[in-house]
């Protein structure tokens, strides 16, 4: 169903910030400056299930409301947000080790 569509990428989103928050602390912890700079996948992944929500939240289908849509909007903004800010200390980590500039 598509409410189960958008529950498993809200799962799905949650375990991905899970990944990224053990990554950027190991990558902070060891200096791992690739480590770091592959934070940025799972970001993409992250933008990817960002959109996939709004696909569900504007299908015809969707009949969970507005509260729930609001809220689906807000939590997947979140998501996405705190993924980018951990591509920006990777970015940082790696500029850290390395001396130069990493992304996009």
């Amino acid at each position: 169903t598509e409410e189960g569509v958008e529950a498993s990428d809200m799962l799905e989103a949650g375990d991905v910030a899970d990944r990224i928050s053990g990554r950027i602390a190991k990558a902070l912890a060891t200096s791992d400056a690739a480590l770091a700079a592959r934070l940025e996948r799972d970001d993409d992944v992250m933008d990817d299930l960002h959109r996939q929500l709004f696909s569900v939240m504007f299908s015809p289908k969707w009949t969970e409301g507005t509260e729930a849509a609001v809220d689906t909007a807000l939590l997947g903004r979140f998501y996405e947000r705190y993924a980018d800010h951990a591509v920006n200390v990777g970015q940082h980590v790696v500029f850290l080790v390395t001396g130069e500039a990493f992304g996009r």
